[in-house]
Parts: C-alpha cells; structure tokens; sequence
C-alpha cells in the first residue's frame, strides 16, 4: 500500500517562521514523526508527500534526512484544495489501496489493520475536549478538565481505493465537502493514541505526553 500525506497547507495558526510539517515538537519536525512511523513499519511501498506552500523546503529536508527512502513529491503550481491535492498525488501511486493522511494527525493506528481494509474506509477515534466541560449537581457546578468525549470524529487518516476514488475527484475542491457524501465510507474506530497538531496550544500539549513507543 502507498502512503500519501497531505502537507502543503501554510500553518498560519503556528505561529512559527516554519512550515508545518518542519516545526519542532520534542526536537523532532511534525512530518518527521509520519515518515519514521511509515519506514520503520516495512508496509508503506511508496510515500508520496503533496506539497504545496514552501514545497521546496520540506523537499530539501526529506531528500537531507532521508535519501535512501522511497519518497516522491507532488506540487501544486496553485491551490488545489484537499480533493485535487489528492488527485494529483494519486497518479503517481501504482497501489490498489492507498492510504491518505493529514501531515498533522499523529496517531498509532495499526498499518497490518488498514493493509487488511478492502473498501473506501475513513478512521475515527474519541476527541479530547480542548477546555473543561462543566456539569450541574443539584444547582452547583461540578468540573471535569478537558474529557476524553465518548463521540467518534474522523482523526484525519484514510484508506481509499486508488481507482475509484480518481473517478470521482475533481481537480479542485474539498475533499471532506465534495468528494465524501459521493463516497460509501466503511469506518474503522481506533482506541489507541490521536493528537491533532493545529496550533501553537497543541504542540505545547503534545510535548508533555507520553509517546507510545512505536511513534518515538
């Protein structure tokens, strides 16, 4: 199966002179933690990376870190929104199947499960709360910080297949509102570990967890 990442958003919400998938999270770039996961696990054919803003920095940065690694480049000349972003990138994948992801959902879903998936497949896991919620007993408030909810959203990982997918995709556009009420999605529930990485408050919470070892 081939791996695309989406990385070519500007990550205004950052804060930070660096691209997003270059910033620094415990001393290591955000894309680097999806690289290692797909290299070290042996069941990533091909990693396609499709850029766009800056793409000649995340570039020259994989092709410094990692020059032995099967990893290509699809660049928009303009933005092409999720849809065509994802279009592009898919003609260069050969695989039935192909996994697609956000540069800035770090998780540790299990590859030998999403190698298993057959149909067009979306992942979701139990957001965390980002501020306390707040429940009323007896009239007085009682706080809960920042719950694990017991809801399912989509954790930004995919599994489509390759072929129809491409039929359906427009060349510009959004994915989540364009292509996924055409799309008959199976979904796969993931329990394990999920940090979505879309401000400079994430990142500061991400680096006081504890990583499961697979994603160090």
């Amino acid at each position: 199966m081939d791996a695309i990442i989406l990385a070519g958003g500007k990550g205004s919400r950052m804060d930070d002179h660096l691209l997003k998938p270059l910033v620094l999270v415990k001393n290591k770039p955000i894309l680097a933690y999806q690289l290692d996961y797909f290299l070290n696990s042996g069941l990533i054919a091909k990693i396609i990376l499709a850029l766009g803003h800056r793409a000649d920095e995340i570039i020259s940065f994989v092709k410094n870190n990692y020059q032995y690694a099967s990893i290509d480049f699809s660049v928009e000349n303009e933005p092409l929104g999720t849809a065509g972003a994802i279009k592009q990138a898919l003609l260069k994948s050969s695989s039935d199947f192909v996994l697609v992801l956000n540069c800035d959902d770090l998780t540790d879903i299990d590859l030998n499960i999403l190698k298993k998936c057959k149909e067009n497949t979306i992942c979701v896991a139990n957001p965390q709360l980002p501020f306390g919620l707040v429940k009323e007993n007896n009239g007085y408030a009682v706080f809960k910080e920042k719950p694990v909810l017991d809801a399912w959203v989509s954790c930004g990982w995919y599994v489509f297949d390759r072929n129809n997918l491409l039929e359906i995709l427009p060349d510009k556009g959004s994915l989540e509102y364009e292509v996924f009420p055409k799309l008959k999605l199976r979904v796969l529930k993931h329990k394990g570990f999920w940090q979505p990485l879309n401000t400079k408050k994430d990142l500061d919470e991400f680096a006081e967890k504890d990583l499961p070892l697979i994603l160090r």
